[in-house]
Formats: structure tokens, sequence, C-alpha cells
């Protein structure tokens, strides 16, 4: 298991030198350290490009130069994945509610207690990995979404492409009413399939050959007796313009939104009938 790594930002040079002392004795790495938060951004900029981002920033809050630790933590964070443990020798308020919103993994009193900063350190680094395992987890769960996603976008249209070309009329009535028809049901009865949207089972009822109300009467009743199979009976349709069609419809129950409804089809058998007639 690698050591925890370390980098240091503190303007007192004894002290930022006893830290790293102190620390390389409890077995962590100090990869480097600063006086001031430019001087900081740019080593850890450095560091990360060659693959070596400390885990852990000791940051003082008070800094030379024209940023104090807080404005180089907040930097910090927008550019690299270092968990920021702040060092103050105040415990004002105004410290505090600034440093606060740079969401900080702890704060170490002056003067420092070496036992309180490596179990501070230890926290920290605890607190960091599973953050970056959070992470990495949200990425993955949002790929394997986004795949899913698609997946159902090609799988959603594929059916439709099916349910649109298909050569039987396909509908779903619930409430007398028709909740979806596809395009080529329209097109047997003569209508587009916008039209179709507003009909009703009692309008399409008046489409059929005078002869031949009843029979639907008769399946639709016999389909809710029997919902292992399909009823099926012959009928004909009167289009929109007046012609007479020979079709081969099928009734079945079935449960649509959680609610009971009949699927019914229609296959057009004209030239069959014309033929053998």
């Amino acid at each position: 298991m690698n050591p925890i790594s370390i980098y240091i930002v503190e303007d007192e040079l004894l002290i930022s030198a006893s830290l790293k002392s102190q620390l390389q004795q409890f077995g962590y790495e100090v990869r480097g350290s600063a006086m001031s938060g430019e001087i900081c951004l740019e080593e850890i900029a450095e560091l990360s490009r060659q693959g070596r981002e400390p885990e852990i920033v000791l940051m003082d809050i008070h800094l030379r130069g024209e940023m104090d630790g807080i404005e180089t933590a907040k930097k910090m964070n927008e550019k690299f994945n270092c968990a920021i443990i702040f060092l103050t020798g105040q415990s004002s308020k105004e410290v505090y509610e600034r440093s606060f919103k740079i969401k900080p993994f702890g704060y170490l009193l002056k003067p420092i207690d070496m036992e309180q900063t490596k179990m501070t350190v230890e926290i920290a680094s605890y607190q960091r990995n599973l953050e970056i395992e959070n992470n990495l987890y949200q990425k993955d769960l949002e790929a394997l979404l986004e795949k899913r996603s698609q997946e159902n976008k090609e799988l959603i249209s594929m059916y439709q492409s099916i349910v649109d070309n298909s050569l039987l009329g396909l509908a779903i009535m619930q409430d007398e009413k028709f909740v979806f028809v596809n395009k080529r049901f329209a097109e047997i009865f003569g209508f587009i399939h916008e039209e179709f949207h507003f009909f009703s089972i009692k309008d399409v009822v008046g489409l059929l050959h005078p002869e031949d109300k009843g029979k639907i009467v008769l399946l639709s009743k016999a389909s809710l007796d029997y919902t292992d199979d399909p009823q099926t009976t012959c009928v004909r349709i009167l289009t929109k313009d007046n012609r007479v069609r020979h079709f081969e419809t099928a009734l079945k129950p079935i449960v649509y939104k959680g609610k009971p409804a009949l699927h019914q089809t229609f296959l057009d058998i004209t030239d069959y009938c014309s033929r053998n007639s």
C-alpha cells in the first residue's frame, strides 16, 4: 500500500520544515512545499502532469503573496483532486465562514499537535478515496444508464417501425374508445392516421357492413369469455369512399396501462375473397 502523499503550504519556513520532518517520520510522503498560493498552484500543476498529484494539502490560511490559503484552496478545488486541510492560528468566525465554502477535509490549529495531525490526515485520505470511488461508481452508473437508454431508444424505434409498417391493422380499445391505432388500421377504413385518433368504437361500428355489425358485437362478447385464444371472424367494411372490403379480424382481451382493454387486428383479404367468389 502506497504511503499517503502530502503537500505543505506554509509561509513560516521553520514550521514547514518541522511539519515535513514529522510527517515523514509517520511514514507519509511529502511531495513538496510552498510559501505562497501562486507557487503552490504551479508546483501541484507540475506534479499533476507527472501523475504525482498529492492526496492531501496542508494549507495555511495566512500566506505570503496576493492569495491567502482560502483563495488558493478554491482555485485548487477547481483544477485538482486534493483533500484540503486548513492550518490556522485563529479560530475566528469569519475564517470558518469563508473556509466552509471550500468544503475542507479538516482544520488544524497552531501550535500543531502531530497526533491530531496524523488522525486528521488519515481521516481526510479515507474520505477523499471514498469520494473518488463514489464518483467513479457514479460515472460508471451514468454510462450504463446512457447505454441502456440508447438501447431502449433503438428497441422502441425498431418496434415503432414494425408497427407503422405492419400489414395488419392494429388497435387497442379501452372504455369504448381507441387509445392506440397504427397507420394501417386507419388506412383500412380510408382515413389518415391523425383523423382516427378522434374515433370511438361506435364510429368504427358505423363503418361496418350492415350485415356484419352483429358479428363484431358477438366477437367482443366472446373475447371476454375466452381469454386464452384470440376470437376471429371475417367482416366487410365500407371505406370512407364507400368501397366494400373484406377483412379477417381478431380480438383479444389485454391489460393496457393497468386497465382492461381489447387488442384488435385487421387483415385485408379482399383479393383472396375476389379470387374465390
